[in-house]
């Protein structure tokens, strides 16, 4: 049985939150803004991480253990006085790992779910770099259903895992980051 005062000090050593990620807690990795632009009918977007990931992310790549950076992609229907209607979402995650062998590293790249490909890249930068952006990619069709609409793009990415309450598995992620709003397709752009 505890005593009053160490119940206490148990209580709040459970409740000090362990941070994560170093530099996650304190917002030091965040996406500083969304570009979107319109091809045809595809719609492209693109994001970067800034400064870019947290220090153990970048010596968990080096490990040679494959690190996985999730982007999450809304496209909403913008709405000024009420919630924005979600439209459609993409899952685009790139995967890298250190092969210690050749001294290189693979990266995968899929779309929900689906590989859009992979290549061998000689430099653990050019990884990070793979990793820490969605490069303007066309992920969203934009059809007739979104004509003349106000339209934004939500981003969030998740780059780590950690433990809150020193127990709780998590996820380490930037907060939602908006593009601006812009107009979906006109009939000009069949």
């Amino acid at each position: 049985m505890l005593s009053g005062a160490r119940h206490v000090a148990l209580l709040a050593a459970l409740l000090i939150p362990v941070p994560a990620a170093a530099g996650a807690p304190g917002g030091a990795t965040n996406l500083p803004g969304v570009s979107t632009w319109i091809t045809g009918r595809e719609l492209h977007v693109s994001a970067k991480l800034s400064p870019g990931l947290p220090r153990d992310v970048e010596e968990r790549l080096g490990s040679g253990l494959p690190t996985t950076v999730l982007w999450r992609v809304r496209l909403f229907a913008f709405r000024n006085l009420w919630w924005d209607g979600l439209k459609d979402e993409r899952r685009y995650e790139v995967t890298a790992t250190f092969r210690p062998v050749s001294g290189d590293f693979l990266v995968e790249k899929r779309l929900d779910g689906r590989l859009l490909g992979s290549s061998v890249v000689p430099e653990r930068a050019e990884a990070l770099t793979a990793l820490s952006e969605v490069p303007g990619l066309p992920l969203f069709l934009m059809g007739s259903h979104l004509e003349g609409k106000s339209l934004v793009v939500r981003v969030k990415c998740a780059y780590a895992r950690g433990v809150a309450l020193g127990v709780v598995p998590t996820t380490v992620e930037t907060d939602w980051v908006r593009s601006g709003i812009f107009d979906g397709p006109s009939d000009d752009a069949k």
